[in-house]
């Protein structure tokens, strides 16, 4: 996407990642105590596997995004695809959006080639992995849930009264928000109050749409990291900061609606044009890619976990596969091509430069 629309436009998306994790599910949970956190946390990692795509393209349309006349398009797709070789392998590389809507078009003759040229695709996380990965972290998850002392008993008396009013003013369930990690229940916070849903649907999304072909056409389909892994280290995120960081958002916010609060993972909502689906069509890529959670401590941990550390580890896993034969499709979110410290910046650095082809 062009670097006019990065951050400001990037971080509106954040909202929109609500549909992807079914906003209406993500928080509210069955009234259950610590004992049951293991299946609560199952039940939110199955839904948070959209949560590792959402620096790619942070998955959707913007929530309150102008109707199906801003989703006409008179121009010709085609995305940005990037090209590696190697003595006896290609690696394709295509930036992806995670959910689209309906009748949105996105492919071109030339990824068409690719897809049937392709031996293997390999995303982010197939959905075989993913599940398996999230069951094999499953005791770790809870173990987390089980000894984090609940975000209440972290707070300021004052803090904590506007704390238990803004969790439950956003339709959420005080006892079991409370016991999550702050990093997760920013954003599930987010798309409690964020108000009326995207046309955007994950199943018309691109990893979607390739995952059901390679399938159908017998071919192996791979992922490009443990997403339970990254799903840990994001739960790991140290909260002390966050903790002070929330204390002052809580201050500052009047204590009536939900849509008022200004913390992290809430302040995204504006209204906004179909702009960066039609810039990732077009191919036009930024500069610059920026979360859009501001200059805060969260913002900064998510950086480093969902950016920094994927896109340095992609760029390994790239330059290790072009060692083995065979051509690779690899799609994962069009973000990670974006910016000073992209997986193509990464792998530049390893001395590996990735012909855009298109």
């Amino acid at each position: 996407m062009a670097a006019a629309h990065g951050s400001s436009a990037r971080g509106r998306q954040w909202a929109s990642l609500a549909r992807v994790l079914d906003r209406p599910g993500l928080l509210q949970f069955p009234r259950t105590a610590m004992l049951h956190a293991l299946s609560l946390l199952a039940r939110l990692t199955a839904r948070l596997t959209a949560l590792l795509l959402l620096c790619g393209t942070l998955a959707a349309t913007p929530l309150r995004a102008e109707g199906p006349a801003a989703l006409e398009q008179d121009y010709e797709p085609a995305p940005a695809i990037w090209r590696l070789t190697g003595k006896d392998s290609t690696i394709y590389l295509f930036g992806t959006i995670h959910a689209l809507p309906p009748g949105f078009r996105w492919r071109s003759p030339l990824f068409d080639t690719i897809v049937t040229e392709a031996d293997e695709l390999v995303l982010e996380s197939s959905s075989e992995d993913t599940m398996a990965s999230l069951a094999a972290y499953r005791r770790k998850y809870g173990a987390i849930a089980a000894s984090r002392m609940p975000t209440s008993r972290q707070l300021s008396p004052a803090a904590r009264e506007k704390w238990r009013a803004l969790i439950e003013n956003s339709g959420a369930w005080f006892d079991e928000v409370d016991t999550l990690p702050l990093p997760l229940m920013a954003m599930g916070f987010g798309f409690s109050v964020a108000g009326e849903p995207s046309l955007s649907r994950p199943e018309l999304g691109v990893e979607s749409v390739l995952e059901a072909e390679f399938t159908e056409a017998g071919k192996p389909i791979g992922s490009i990291e443990d997403h339970g892994a990254v799903l840990l280290n994001l739960m790991r995120i140290d909260e002390r900061g966050l903790i002070r960081e929330l204390e002052a958002d809580l201050a500052r916010w009047s204590g009536k609606s939900p849509k008022s609060y200004r913390g992290a993972g809430a302040s995204l909502f504006e209204p906004q044009t179909w702009q960066m689906e039609h810039d990732w069509a077009r191919g036009l890529v930024g500069e610059e890619f920026d979360l859009g959670l501001g200059d805060g401590k969260l913002a900064a941990a998510f950086d480093d976990v969902l950016l920094t550390r994927r896109n340095h580890a992609w760029a390994g896993w790239i330059e290790t596969r072009l060692e083995r034969p065979g051509t690779v499709l690899v799609a994962v979110g069009a973000g990670h091509f974006e910016g000073p410290r992209s997986v193509l910046a990464m792998l530049e650095a390893r001395g590996l430069v990735a012909e855009r082809i298109n």
